[in-house]
């Protein structure tokens, strides 16, 4: 019976350890993909903060969260609240204000998932190292107890005179 729960948990183990590295793989993977994405759309740090870099392109979620923030603090000078923007009436898509002020939510709305989605693959990789190690804690408590319990090592027999 030890060798048959002891084989089962390497097994598990070398699963556990297989699912780390997929983790692993999957964060870099969308998080290369969310910065490819930003890069394509060219959102850049400097359309929001003058003094940015001419290249300093939103790869990152903090620059996402930057950009997001500046964002937040240009709708605000429009108006303090969407409420208030439009005074108790309904939203007018022929006034450029509201448009603008729409236009500054949707896009630090975008800004903020995009960081939120960086977020996301950090954990996923957080979960990917840690997944590894236990991995690697299952296995070699397995092989020990394998080695010293389930095949331990035969004594020679002392000589009987």
């Amino acid at each position: 019976m030890r060798t048959v729960v002891t084989i089962v948990a390497i097994v598990l183990g070398v699963a556990v350890l297989g699912c780390g590295i997929a983790s692993i793989v999957l964060s870099h993977t969308n998080a290369t993909d969310l910065a490819d994405r930003l890069k394509q759309e060219k959102v850049s740090l400097r359309v929001f903060d003058e003094t940015a870099p001419e290249d300093a392109i939103i790869t990152n979620a903090a620059q996402a969260r930057a950009a997001a923030d500046i964002l937040n603090e240009h709708r605000k000078g429009i108006s303090p609240t969407y409420s208030e923007l439009l005074g108790g009436k309904r939203f007018d898509a022929t006034n450029p204000k509201q448009l603008t002020y729409m236009a500054g939510m949707t896009l630090e709305g975008q800004l903020n998932v995009a960081a939120l989605a960086f977020g996301l693959t950090t954990v996923l990789l957080f979960n990917g190292i840690v997944m590894i190690l236990i991995g690697i804690a299952l296995i070699v408590v397995s092989v020990a107890v394998w080695l010293y319990h389930v095949h331990p090592k035969k004594e020679p027999a002392e000589n009987v005179v």
